[in-house]
């Protein structure tokens, strides 16, 4: 019975671990993809211009109670209704980093002081090896997945936005998303890693002192 009450609880906090990690690489693959927008020659506004821009885009949708004010593109109606829906989802992704990292730091440091980092080593290991292959499929068909996602996350096809009256959607063509897909990606295996590694010496640690 105290096995398996243990392994339900090792599950559980590399769950949590888990979504932190997720949460965190999301913010900031948000907050690095001014590197990797489009500068279009067919948009008439210069470089500085659209990186302005962008980044006002960008504190719009991470910052509560800001309003979307954009100098030099203009926004339609539908195009302020999608961004909000992506604010929400953003806002939402940062409340969930700051509880589950929090959490996870405290369930870490309470197991450590129980001596019992090494049982969260077998899950965290088969959560990585599952997360490489559900990982790996979403990015093969990462086009596809793209446009489905919009359709499961937004109830309204405001997203889909006319380049002729909605420039910016311009900085953001299917490779941009492509390329932050993999920032991502590379930041969730990353950061897993580096706690696979923790739980490793930590582990040994303990045994050595033992």
């Amino acid at each position: 019975m105290i096995g398996r009450l243990t392994s339900r609880r090792a599950i559980l906090i590399t769950l949590v671990c888990i979504i932190s990690v997720f949460s965190v690489a999301l913010f900031i693959t948000i907050n690095v993809s001014p590197w990797f927008i489009s500068h279009p020659g067919s948009l008439q506004v210069s470089r500085n211009g659209i990186n302005s821009d962008y980044r006002r885009l960008l504190a719009y949708l991470e910052l509560p109670g800001n309003r979307l004010v954009l100098e030099r593109m203009p926004l339609t109606v539908a195009a302020r209704g999608h961004f909000a829906d992506v604010k929400r989802y953003l806002l939402l992704n940062e409340l969930v980093m700051v509880v589950s990292t929090s959490a996870a730091c405290i369930l870490l440091q309470k197991e450590k002081r129980r001596q019992q980092l090494w049982q969260l080593l077998s899950p965290l290991t088969w959560g990585m090896s599952i997360l490489a292959v559900i990982l790996t499929m979403m990015l093969v068909n990462f086009p596809s997945l793209f446009i489905t996602s919009h359709y499961w996350l937004f109830a309204k096809m405001d997203w889909v936005l006319n380049p002729r009256v909605d420039p910016i959607i311009l900085l953001m063509p299917l490779s941009f998303f492509t390329k932050l897909f993999i920032v991502w990606v590379s930041l969730v295996f990353f950061f897993l890693a580096v706690l696979w590694g923790y739980l490793h010496f930590a582990t040994g640690l303990t045994k050595f002192r033992l």
